[in-house]
């Protein structure tokens, strides 16, 4: 077997996972103008209940980030009878874990929607909306599982096409209920369940009918390894998770203590960073099952074509986001917000808010390479290391100067410390 990979196999494992993540963001814009189209209290409501229930899952994300890398692994070196166990109890583990969110979220809600300090009016709604959302949470989990093992199996369309069901399925099912019935926010909420339900359906299908079938007489001896390797993934993910949320939910509040021109301005900086790491991200979710199996198949990431490729890859990318962003931020700013926003841009901020393009794109990839690697713990405490650095750094800066450009600065701190030890730790396995 020879040392090689095939170009085609990381555009093909890229580019439905790309079409995904910028459908979720669109689909999320026309459910609000949905929400608009009802009364300005419903569209309040639906972003908070949206906001507090997104913040919850991404708990979560681990069903996605840890499992792909490892069936990658397990399918690679052909380990059929531990790769069905572990899907089995991933997708058992999945169902069980969203029935005791949803039941939190459900118990809790009222409270949560509290710390936004909402009208009455709002308040109820938004409480309607998250009880009746969370009741599709399950699906959602099971959905989240099914697609990252699929992606693991080397079949990436399949996230696309779940997406795509989620996506037609929520707005039909949003205009029909919330419009059409008038049943408003409870009919918007119920939408996305129903969504998520009939997306779990198809996407767990898909799987069992892709799986391998072995004998169910054949004793597994690695259950408690294979059970033990699902959790301790999750766990490191999930504290890496904690500490990223908190350090952008940071951002976002240093900046509301500022004048209502600059929260605004950071918020419509802070939507365009996460837009323009789209394909980075969709290349790096891609990266976790490419180099999982390059590695069990080959043993050797770090000297590798492959290696070389994705750095090529993300630096042409980093290169082109860079250069865009520096020269057309102020036009693109003006196409989504008024004008008197553009004047407090300065080339200072325009300067960091490219930088952290540049710097953040090697971040992104080598989070998906060391996933792939097998080194969630690294991948844990690098997060978890820069996000501190980050902290720190904007507590000190803004201390010297109140304004956007030092929570820029702490960002890309904490970027260039991701970027420098996520590339020693790629070269050292």
């Amino acid at each position: 077997m020879t040392n090689q990979f095939k170009k085609k196999d990381v555009w093909l494992n890229t580019y439905p996972i790309f079409l995904w993540l910028v459908s979720e963001p669109l689909v999320g814009l026309i459910d609000s103008k949905i929400a608009s189209y009802i009364d300005i209290d419903v569209l309040s409501a639906v972003g908070i209940g949206e906001t507090v229930y997104f913040v919850f899952i991404w708990i979560f994300v681990f069903l996605a980030y840890g499992t792909t890398p490892y069936v990658s692994n397990l399918q690679a070196t052909k380990q059929v009878h531990k790769l069905n166990y572990f899907i089995t109890f991933g997708r058992n583990s999945s169902v069980l874990i969203g029935l005791i969110s949803a039941s939190l979220l459900i118990l809790t809600s009222t409270e949560l929607i509290n710390f936004f300090e909402p009208t009455k009016v709002v308040s109820s709604k938004a409480n309607s909306y998250l009880i009746l959302r969370s009741l599709g949470l399950p699906f959602y989990l099971l959905n989240m599982h099914s697609t990252a093992v699929l992606r693991g199996m080397k079949y990436p369309k399949i996230t696309l096409y779940s997406s795509t069901i989620v996506g037609v399925a929520n707005v039909i099912l949003s205009y029909f209920l919330g419009i059409v019935l008038n049943f408003g926010v409870e009919g918007i909420a119920i939408a996305s369940s129903v969504a998520f339900l009939i997306s779990s359906i198809y996407s767990t299908k898909v799987l069992i009918s892709t799986q391998t079938k072995t004998s169910n007489f054949v004793k597994l001896h690695e259950k408690k390894e294979i059970s033990k390797k699902f959790f301790s993934i999750g766990f490191f993910i999930f504290i890496r998770s904690m500490f990223l949320t908190l350090f952008m939910a940071y951002l976002r509040n240093q900046a509301s203590l500022m004048s209502m021109s600059e929260i605004a301005l950071q918020h419509v900086l802070l939507q365009l960073w996460s837009f323009g790491y789209v394909f980075v991200d969709a290349l790096a979710i891609a990266a976790q099952t490419l180099v999982a199996e390059y590695k069990a198949k080959f043993n050797n990431y770090k000297n590798s074509e492959l290696k070389k490729y994705l750095n090529s890859l993300t630096f042409k990318i980093a290169i082109f986001l860079f250069i865009t962003s520096f020269i057309f931020l102020e036009n693109i700013v003006l196409l989504i917000t008024e004008a008197s926003l553009v004047l407090i841009i300065d080339n200072e901020l325009k300067t960091l808010f490219a930088l952290s393009l540049l710097i953040g794109s090697f971040a992104f990839l080598w989070d998906g390479v060391l996933l792939g690697l097998d080194k969630s713990k690294q991948f844990s405490i690098l997060t978890v290391v820069s996000s501190l650095i980050g902290f720190l750094s904007c507590v000190y800066l803004l201390s010297q100067d109140n304004s956007l450009s030092s929570l820029w600065i702490g960002l890309n701190l904490s970027l260039l410390y991701r970027g420098l030890v996520g590339f020693y730790y790629q070269i050292e396995y």
